[in-house]
């Protein structure tokens, strides 16, 4: 009898402990990106990921961790939504860095799928890959 109730209460704080876990990482949505910087200042762009926020303040991220540029360069990066549209004032992002948090244009709605965008911040001919990760939605207020 000791037995079942020990296994029991094992079998309970398994399955409350999976439920926290499952809860913690749905607020963790980083995404892996890897793409090609093109030359004079061309948009490139990820894949796209749905924000499903309102509110505005909801800081997105980005991080570049390597880029075929060379360490320490800068890239430049913002959020766009399909057609085109620019959601997001841009970031320089310096490779190697913290990441960077931003909030969207306020008069962006939001609920929409939207796509990180990269250029070189320099006007040259120059084009190289650039890979990090990236958040359209952090949870983080500013």
């Amino acid at each position: 009898m000791k037995t079942k109730k020990i296994m029991s209460a094992l079998f309970i704080a398994c399955l409350s402990f999976g439920f926290i876990t499952t809860s913690a990482l749905a607020g963790n949505d980083e995404h892996n990106y890897s793409m090609r910087v093109y030359g004079f200042q061309q948009n490139s762009h990820s894949a796209g990921w749905y924000r499903q926020t309102t509110n505005y303040k909801n800081n997105w991220k980005v991080k570049l961790e390597t880029s075929g540029e060379g360490a320490h360069t800068i890239s430049t990066f913002w959020l766009e939504k399909s057609g085109g549209a620019n959601v997001s004032p841009s970031v320089n992002k310096t490779a190697g860095n913290a990441a960077s948090y931003r909030r969207v244009n306020a008069s962006f709605p939001g609920k929409e799928t939207v796509m990180l965008t990269a250029q070189n911040n320099n006007i040259s001919g120059n084009e190289y890959n650039v890979s990090g990760y990236w958040d359209e939605k952090t949870g983080k207020i500013q």
